[in-house]
């Protein structure tokens, strides 16, 4: 019998072999590598997402509570509220921990007092607010009623302010409150319509004349009640501590529900 010749690869057929395994191989290596950065990313920025929302729910469920009492008399006085009191309860923004006592429209730091334990007394654990200080997020945990004429103050010794996110973790690069009077909210003097042209400008009881912001405010001692509505919006900003690659911003905007009723 004879056997058939047999023939196997040359060697350039085999290098042109490993040549393509190699080629394919590289590129499933490219691909997998790249995917998994990609889910690594994504997770990251997802779990840094988590901490922003769930930190700004905290913030926006707190604050819209600002100025409420749960005593009987607020709801037929309202210049009666212990707790939404013009320069001492009533919510109020600070722009830093720099600048603590100065009132802004828009700052780092926002003030306020809610009847938290439902007693109809102010008390300390009645002053409540937050800030940002040196990229962490703080929660006034409870004031001085004792030892403050004013509870208006970004930082006061006397308070209490507790971390509410972890350094370690995340590292808040903004915090911004912003009232932006005249536009989200609004102030309304109730004298109007009286039948006068207070704001001199030859129109009796235009729409100017009833908003508090658009027309000079009463003086002091002039009886005049004003009702302003609140809205806040809140812009927070982070990163990841250890990956400041990965960066999350949102915004919410919150209405307080009790509003803001003075005389002037």
């Amino acid at each position: 019998m004879r056997c058939g010749n047999q023939k196997g690869l040359t060697l350039v057929e085999l290098l042109i072999s490993i040549t393509i395994g190699l080629g394919i191989l590289a590129a499933a290596s490219t691909f997998y590598v790249t995917t998994a950065v990609s889910s690594v990313s994504s997770m990251a920025s997802s779990r840094l997402n988590h901490e922003l929302t769930t930190l700004m729910s905290v913030m926006v469920q707190d604050i819209r509570r600002a100025g409420y009492s749960s005593h009987d008399d607020v709801k037929t006085d309202p210049l009666s509220n212990d707790f939404n009191s013009v320069d001492e309860t009533a919510l109020t923004i600070r722009p830093s921990i720099a600048n603590p006592a100065s009132a802004a429209t828009s700052g780092q730091c926002i003030l306020y007092a809610y009847d938290a334990d439902s007693d109809e007394d102010l008390g300390n654990l009645d002053i409540l607010g937050f800030r940002l200080n040196n990229g962490v997020v703080q929660m006034r945990q409870q004031g001085d009623v004792a030892a403050n004429a004013r509870h208006d103050h970004c930082n006061d010794g006397d308070d209490t302010w507790l971390d509410i996110t972890d350094g370690n973790l995340i590292s808040i690069t903004g915090l911004t409150f912003d009232s932006n009077p005249g536009v989200a909210s609004q102030c309304l003097n109730v004298r109007e319509p009286d039948d006068v042209d207070n704001d001199g400008d030859g129109t009796i009881d235009n729409d100017e004349e009833a908003d508090c912001y658009d027309a000079p405010l009463p003086t002091n001692g002039s009886g005049d009640i004003t009702v302003e509505t609140r809205e806040i919006l809140i812009t927070l900003a982070g990163e990841l501590a250890n990956d400041d690659f990965v960066k999350v911003e949102i915004e919410k905007t919150v209405r307080v529900r009790n509003d803001l009723v003075r005389e002037r």
